[in-house]
């Protein structure tokens, strides 16, 4: 949780930065290189944090780890590179592989989100239309390569990209607002951790399980023992 509250801090910071500094050099009227790549660096830091948020969340609850961690890797290899990018003019080749990587740093972030957005009680169209966005996530990011690394020039090409990415919209929104019309779970299980007995919502006992570890290790509490009253 406290490095969550940090990422969320740095964010916020590196948010107020860049808008500080754009207001000083507008009003200033002297924008020049440094100015510009002082701005893209504290921009990077806002994006790529935001990013990281959804692989803070998984941790946190243990879900999903291997994609996670490759998401983490992925932002952070794509933030390095795009702050050597900005202060520092590379080859051709460079930019072909921070477009790769930024590419597939985003879709690895929107997995990790969609998966952090799951919830006990989603139903099966809800659950269906979450792995639809990842699978179309996925798919934008193999296009988007292959458009980078071969420079394909094809209006088709991209219109279809167009389309597939329309598709991944409308399956993330869908699915957020049947969770919306869904409301909380009313479903509730009592459970005794170590002998103290508590009573947590879940769409069935594994679930409220769950909920009632997750609570007591972000407390600072070892569970030992679960048992039913």
């Amino acid at each position: 949780m406290q490095a969550r509250t940090l990422l969320l801090r740095t964010i916020i910071t590196a948010v107020c930065v860049t808008g500080a500094i754009a207001i000083v050099e507008l009003l200033g009227g002297h924008f020049d290189d440094t100015s510009w790549r002082i701005l893209g660096t504290t921009t990077a830091v806002s994006f790529f944090g935001l990013l990281a948020v959804p692989v803070g969340m998984l941790l946190e609850r243990g879900r999903a780890v291997a994609l996670a961690r490759t998401s983490a890797a992925l932002t952070l290899a794509s933030f390095l590179l795009t702050v050597a990018v900005i202060w520092r003019d590379w080859s051709n080749g460079v930019g072909k592989t921070w477009g790769v990587l930024l590419t597939l740093a985003v879709a690895a972030a929107q997995a990790a989100g969609v998966e952090a957005r799951r919830r006990d009680n989603d139903t099966a169209t809800t659950a269906r239309l979450a792995s639809g966005s990842m699978l179309t996530g996925a798919t934008l990011a193999v296009l988007g390569t292959a458009a980078i690394l071969t420079e394909i020039d094809s209006g088709t090409y991209y219109r279809f990209m167009g389309a597939i990415g329309v598709v991944d919209v409308l399956f993330v929104v869908v699915a957020a607002v049947l969770r919306r019309g869904a409301g909380p779970i009313s479903q509730t299980h009592q459970l005794r951790i170590d002998g103290l007995l508590v009573e947590e919502p879940g769409r069935d006992f594994a679930a409220a399980v769950a909920t009632a570890i997750r609570k007591a290790e972000h407390d600072g509490t070892i569970v030992h023992r679960i048992e039913r009253p």
